[in-house]
C-alpha cells in the first residue's frame, strides 16, 4: 500500500553501499523508519533530503507485517537551513530531534507532539528569537505531552507552596521543599525564581510568552533540572550523543 507522511527527520544510518536506512517522526503515524534505496548514489535526487531536522513530505510503501517501510518519493517542506550558520542553534537542534527519537515509540499518533517539534525548529532557526527559550519551552512542553509535566508549584510530599524553592534529589523524581528534602551528593537546589520560570513556560502560549530574565546561574540550574527530571522519566535519554556537545556550550 502507497501512503503518504509529513515528517521530521530523526537520524540517518547507512545501509549497504548506496542505501540509508531513516527514522521519521510523522504527523500521521507517529515514529517511521524507511529504507531508501539509492539514495547514497550522486545520481539520486533525493541525497539531500535526509538531514536530520529536515522537515519533509514522504511517499512509502507500507507493509503491515513489517517495521521498515520502503521509500519511494520526498519532497523538501522546509530545511531549517538557518541553524546550519549557527553552530550552537544546530547543537540544540540536534538535541531535539534526539530527544524525540528516545521519548517516542514506534508508529503511535501524536500530532501535537509533532507540530511541537516543526514549531520549535522553525523558531530556533529564527535569529531573532533566543535560542534557549526555544529550546527551554520544546523540552518543558514534550515533557507536559509525553504525560511527565514537572510539578513545580507544591512539595511533592507535604504539598506546601515551594516560595523559597525546592530541591531534586536523584533517588526521587519530584520536587521536595527544603524541610522533606534528605540532601544527597546529586541533589539540585532549584530557586523560586527558576521554579516560577519553569511554570510559565509550561503554562503560557508561545507567542504571550515574555522572555526569561534569569541571570547565569539560574540559567545554569535551569538546564539541570530539566535533565535531571527527564532522565528519571526517560531512562533512554541517559546516552544521547547530543548531550556531550550541550554539556559543552552550557556545562
Amino acid at each position: 500500500m502507497i501512503k503518504k507522511a509529513e515528517a521530521v527527520v530523526l537520524k540517518t544510518l547507512n545501509h549497504g553501499d548506496t542505501s540509508k536506512i531513516i527514522t521519521l517522526y510523522s504527523r500521521e503515524v507517529g515514529r517511521l523508519k524507511l529504507i531508501a534505496k539509492g539514495v547514497r548514489s550522486p545520481k539520486s535526487k533525493a541525497m539531500g533530503l535526509f538531514q536530520p531536522t529536515r522537515h519533509i513530505q514522504v511517499i512509502y510503501y507500507s507493509k503491515a507485517t513489517s517495521d521498515l517501510q520502503l521509500f519511494k518519493s520526498g519532497e523538501l517542506i522546509n530545511g531549517f537551513f538557518g541553524l546550519e550558520e549557527d553552530f550552537d542553534r544546530l547543537t540544540l537542534a540536534q538535541v531535539m530531534v534526539e530527544l524525540m527519537d528516545r521519548s517516542v515509540e514506534d508508529e503511535e499518533s501524536h500530532p501535537h507532539l509533532f507540530q511541537l517539534l516543526v514549531n520549535s525548529l522553525s523558531r530556533l532557526s529564527n535569529r531573532e528569537i533566543t535560542s534557549a527559550e526555544a529550546y527551554w519551552y520544546y523540552h518543558t512542553h514534550l515533557l507536559r505531552e509525553l504525560g511527565f509535566r514537572p510539578h513545580v508549584g507544591h512539595c511533592s510530599i507535604c504539598r506546601e507552596a515551594l516560595e523559597e524553592g525546592a530541591s531534586l534529589g536523584p533517588g526521587s523524581p519530584q520536587l521536595e521543599c527544603v524541610k522533606c528534602h534528605q540532601p544527597g551528593h546529586d541533589s539540585i537546589h532549584v530557586s523560586g525564581e527558576v521554579l516560577l520560570a519553569v511554570q510559565n513556560l509550561l503554562d503560557t502560549n508561545w507567542d504571550d510568552l515574555e522572555k526569561t530574565t534569569l541571570n547565569a546561574r539560574e540559567r545554569r540550574t535551569l538546564w539541570d533540572f530539566l535533565w535531571q527530571f527527564t532522565f528519571h522519566h526517560i531512562e533512554s535519554s541517559r546516552g544521547m550523543k547530543s548531550l556531550k556537545v550541550l554539556r559543552q556550550l552550557y556545562g
